[in-house]
């Protein structure tokens, strides 16, 4: 696989550095994940918004982490509850709401992945 370079910030590189060594990647290969973790969100419809909110609540520390994951499991709840309201009106079908229908699990291709 070729490969390019780019400057991240030295905090950046450090945690990837941290998370990395946790699962036996390189910093590269953990910011690589992230990218990857991040492309997927974005493309399941998340706005930049609902996006930032998750991220501040990470990355006010360990003391907000219980708060991240309630909003986190809060904004599962409105989004589920949103999604069964528009199924039950007839404005989307159950199978467009799951990946798990009509094989689409089975197609997804992540961008610069072999898989």
């Amino acid at each position: 696989m070729s490969s390019n370079s780019i400057r991240v910030g030295a905090e950046l590189f450090s945690i990837a550095r941290e998370q990395g060594d946790l699962m036996s990647r390189s910093a590269a290969q953990q910011i690589e994940h992230w990218a990857r973790i991040g492309s997927a969100l974005e493309a399941c419809g998340l706005t930049v918004p609902e996006v930032a909110l998750l991220l501040k609540r990470h990355t006010e520390g360990v003391a907000a982490k219980a708060a991240g994951d309630f909003d986190l499991w809060a904004f599962k709840r409105e989004r589920q509850s949103t999604d069964l309201a528009n199924a039950r009106s007839g404005r989307v079908t159950q199978a467009q709401l799951s990946w798990f229908s009509d094989g689409r699990a089975r197609s997804v291709k992540l961008a610069n992945s072999p898989y």
